[in-house]
C-alpha cells in the first residue's frame, strides 16, 4: 500500500506534486472533495478509507471522511459516494490513489450485482486471482465481489458469490436451494435447468 510519502510522490500525478508544493509555498487552506463516479456502481468504500487513515495516521493529520452511502448501496452516476474534508496539501496528492481504490472496486462490486441478480440461482466462484496484476488487485476484486453479492442477496434470495479458489466454499442448504430455484421459475425469465443446483459458476466481477 502506497501509505510512505516516498511511496505516494512517485505514484500520483506530476500536477498533484506541483500543486502540493505551490500549497506548501503560499499557504495552506482545508478544502472539501466531493468523490463520485461517472457510472452507477455499489458503494464499496473499505479500501479507500484503511489507505486514507492510513496516510493520515503517517502524516499526523486529520481527514474527515463523510461516506452518503453505505457499503452495499447502489449509487447513481454522478452521485457523491463521499466527502473528504481536510489539509488541501495533504490530499491533493491523494486524489489518483484513493481513486484507484475506490472507483475498481465500486464497479466490480456492480457487476457482482447485477451478474447475482440475473442467475440466483448460480453458486459463483470468484476466479478474479488468476487475472489480476499482483495481490493487491486480488483482494480489492474479492472484496468487491463479496460486497456486490450481498447486496444482492438482501434484494432477492440469490445464491451468489460462495467462495474463490483461495477458501472452502459454503455449504449451499436445500432450503435455500429450493427458495432460489422458485424465484426463478416465477421471475419472467425462462427457468433452464441446472442439474440438482449444484452448478458453480466460475466468474470474475473485473470491473470494466
Amino acid at each position: 500500500m502506497a501509505d510512505k510519502p516516498d511511496d505516494i510522490a512517485h505514484q500520483t500525478d506530476v500536477y498533484f506534486r506541483k500543486t502540493k508544493e505551490i500549497v506548501g509555498r503560499f499557504g495552506d487552506r482545508e478544502a472539501t472533495y466531493a468523490i463520485f463516479l461517472r457510472r452507477p456502481v455499489i458503494s464499496t468504500p473499505k479500501l479507500m478509507i484503511d489507505f486514507l487513515e492510513g496516510v493520515a495516521k503517517t502524516r499526523r493529520t486529520k481527514i474527515k471522511i463523510e461516506l452518503n452511502c453505505r457499503e452495499g448501496q447502489l449509487v447513481g452516476a454522478g452521485e457523491p459516494l463521499a466527502y473528504l474534508t481536510g489539509s488541501l496539501e495533504h490530499l491533493v496528492d491523494l486524489e489518483t490513489l484513493y481513486l484507484q481504490k475506490l472507483g475498481p472496486a465500486c464497479v466490480a462490486a456492480y457487476n457482482a450485482y447485477e451478474m447475482c441478480r440475473a442467475l440466483p440461482r448460480v453458486a459463483f466462484l470468484a476466479m478474479d486471482a488468476r487475472h489480476c496484476a499482483g495481490p493487491e488487485m486480488a483482494e480489492m476484486m474479492a472484496y468487491a465481489a463479496a460486497v456486490g453479492s450481498a447486496a444482492a442477496k438482501r434484494e432477492g434470495d440469490a445464491i451468489g458469490f460462495i467462495a474463490t479458489p483461495r477458501t472452502r466454499p459454503r455449504i449451499i442448504s436445500a432450503k435455500r436451494r429450493a427458495s432460489a430455484r422458485c424465484r426463478m421459475r416465477s421471475s419472467a425469465m425462462p427457468a433452464r435447468p441446472c442439474g440438482r443446483l449444484r452448478c458453480i459458476a466460475k466468474s470474475t466481477p473485473m470491473s470494466q
